[in-house]
């Protein structure tokens, strides 16, 4: 029993010497915890800020928008068009606003080739458009643009006095580029050109805006006009004559009518 009693005693002695060390590690895991609590206490605090400074700074309150403005010189889109194009998209403020959805909803319009779109402070709008030019209508449904891509304004917007061109749905573009060829060659012939067709043989025909005809056929198109252009200033034909018709399918020459200023063909 008493010999029991030192080991007793100094195993006692030995958890005592221990407890300091015990505490140290506790309380350093202590503060390492509190200092990862900090932490996420800081990023809570600093997201919760984030949130709140972009909903102040998208607030239309805050920082509305103030004006829309156009600079460019619009003579077909149309006002109300603008208007229903934009208007869903205007409801934020100045920095809520997707410009790239706005120069999409712009681009939807048919007389819009393209569209810019960009902030400018304190609370503008500038917008930039570049209208379609429409150089003929298109089997009188459309119109067509020089490139010879083919656009649907509404028909109340169609600009007057524009050539009529007419072929098959796929070869919109062929029939563009024939009629810039022959605006070219037909110059000094007798006036511009009202109307042309390709039929579905691919055959063309072109109306002067005199009235004359010039059936051009399917083969040698080219070739066969510059033969035309060519001989047309010398061919024989009383004073006040006009051209009427010419038909250039044959192989060696071509076919020509006249008419006199009361209409009597020749």
């Amino acid at each position: 029993m008493t010999a029991a009693m030192p080991r007793a005693t100094a195993a006692s002695g030995r958890r005592k010497g221990r407890d300091p060390e015990l505490r140290a590690a506790r309380a350093e895991r202590l503060r390492r915890a509190g200092r990862g609590g900090g932490v996420v206490l800081l990023l809570a605090a600093l997201v919760g800020a984030g949130g709140y400074g972009i909903h102040y700074l998208t607030s239309p309150e805050v920082f509305p928008l103030q004006a829309v403005r156009f600079d460019s010189e619009l003579r077909h889109v149309r006002e109300r068009d603008l208007r229903q194009a934009l208007d869903p998209h205007l409801d934020g403020g100045f920095w809520s606003l997707d410009v790239e959805r706005i120069r999409r909803a712009l681009e939807s319009l048919e007389w819009v080739e393209f569209a810019s779109v960009r902030r400018v402070w304190p609370g503008l709008l500038r917008v930039t458009i570049g209208e379609q030019e429409a150089v003929a209508s298109w089997n009188d449904a459309a119109l067509l643009n020089a490139r010879g891509q083919i656009f649907s304004p509404p028909r109340e917007t169609w600009p007057g006095g524009l050539p009529q061109l007419d072929g098959p749905a796929n070869r919109a573009e062929a029939v563009a580029r024939r009629m810039e060829d022959l605006n070219r060659s037909l110059d000094n012939v007798d006036g511009g050109i009202k109307a042309l067709s390709m039929d579905a043989r691919e055959s063309w025909s072109v109306t002067l805006d005199s009235g004359a005809t010039i059936n051009l056929g399917r083969e040698d198109v080219s070739a066969r006009l510059r033969r035309f252009i060519v001989a047309y200033p010398h061919l024989q034909r009383s004073e006040g004559d006009r051209l009427a018709s010419a038909d250039l399918r044959y192989p060696n020459g071509f076919a020509v009518r006249w008419k006199n200023d009361s209409g009597d063909m020749q």
